[in-house]
């Protein structure tokens, strides 16, 4: 990443500065600069306050508007349907979401402990790929897939056999054990 000259931010900000219709295409200008259109893009972004840079920005959601999606229609004149449900889907989280979206993830130590591993070993995991993030935490879907594509990561042999039945019932390949799942038959009776 290559810094920014007092004359190159100078001369951008001139370049921002200037009417629209006086003004030439932003690739021009990064030509001049010897970079790219989204460098000098995000370097105006970063330097320009909104309202003041030479692009239109998308507008921000004012009081009445937020009020009018709570209101029983859910509709704002000003509004797409498209923008209110990612209005909707950003700043509305139910409980249920919020409880589903925890149980879709792990902690680093919950994954430790599950597999018998350190904490360094869980990042060295996540750093090659085996395991992903998500929200910040493991994706428990890449756990399972983890149990069964890359069973050697696992020191199974060295785990309590309470441990090495839950790593089976998670997807954990070991033949010369069999586990019955549980079911919920009988208790619905």
């Amino acid at each position: 990443m290559k810094n920014w000259t007092t004359k190159e931010a100078k001369l951008a900000v001139e370049w921002a500065r200037t009417p629209g219709e006086e003004r030439p295409l932003i690739g021009e200008l990064a030509n001049r600069l010897g970079r790219t259109p989204a460098a000098v893009q995000e370097f105006l972004r970063r330097m320009l306050p909104p309202g003041q840079r030479p692009w239109v920005e998308k507008p921000r959601w004012a009081a009445a508007e937020i009020d009018a999606i709570g209101r029983s229609d859910g509709t704002v004149a000003t509004r797409s349907r498209a923008a209110i449900k990612k209005y909707k889907q950003r700043h509305t989280i139910d409980d249920d979401r919020a409880e589903e979206a925890e149980r879709a993830s792990l902690t680093v130590s919950q994954v430790a402990s599950d597999l018998g591993l350190s904490r360094a070993s869980v990042y060295r995991l996540l750093k090659n790929g085996a395991l992903r993030r998500f929200k910040g935490r493991v994706a428990e879907s890449s756990f399972t897939d983890l149990l069964r594509e890359h069973p050697e990561v696992v020191p199974y042999s060295r785990l309590p056999l309470d441990q090495k039945e839950w790593l089976v019932l998670n997807g954990y390949f070991d033949p010369s054990m069999s586990i019955k799942r549980p079911s919920t038959q009988g208790l619905l009776d």
